[in-house]
């Protein structure tokens, strides 16, 4: 009986173990809902009073205070939250949102929504971009007048609109010409 025991043991040890694992950058989709009035002003599965103003939401699997992006997919709108509940124990759902969260994303008016839900954090350290998504775009350059810092450049493109009023300013060689003149 102790050699099979042994054996067992043994055996499983040895066995490649497959659990649950979450990386930066991870993502889901699934139904997202909301709390219940009646769930409010009480203790969620790690022992916080749960609160109708704060962004937190109730996932099954993910690790307490995981730093979570969730995406509303029919109109891209996103908010991100802190897993610090158990749930949804309703089949096909995937992470329960708090009053505030729901609103954000205009899930409260709705009730289910399809959402997009991306790991960004773990225990309150917010990471937006994966370090595998970044790559080194220039090396450091040494003079004896400046050093130049070396820029990081993103695999994705993102595209910013700038809203600059008087562009004359921004213009090389031309100066602003004064409205006050001198006169003789």
């Amino acid at each position: 009986m102790r050699t099979i025991l042994v054996i067992i043991l043994l055996f499983a040890s040895l066995s490649p173990f497959r659990g649950f694992t979450q990386e930066l950058g991870d993502e889901s989709y699934g139904i997202a809902s909301f709390y219940s009035k009646s769930f409010y002003n009480k203790r969620t599965a790690n022992q916080e009073l749960l609160r109708k103003t704060e962004y937190t939401a109730a996932h099954r699997l993910f690790p307490f205070n995981t730093l979570v992006e969730v995406t509303n997919i029919y109109n891209k709108k996103s908010v991100v939250v802190r897993i610090n509940d158990r749930g949804p124990y309703k089949r096909g759902r995937i992470i329960d949102l708090t009053e505030a969260a729901a609103k954000k994303i205009n899930l409260r008016k709705v009730g289910l929504a399809k959402v997009k839900i991306k790991i960004i954090g773990f225990e309150n350290e917010l990471m937006l971009i994966p370090y595998h998504q970044l790559e080194l775009e220039t090396t450091p350059k040494f003079s004896k007048k400046f050093y130049q810092k070396t820029r990081l450049k993103y695999k994705k493109k993102y595209r910013i609109k700038p809203r600059i009023k008087h562009k004359r300013y921004l213009k090389k060689g031309k100066k602003p010409k004064s409205k006050m003149r001198i006169q003789r």
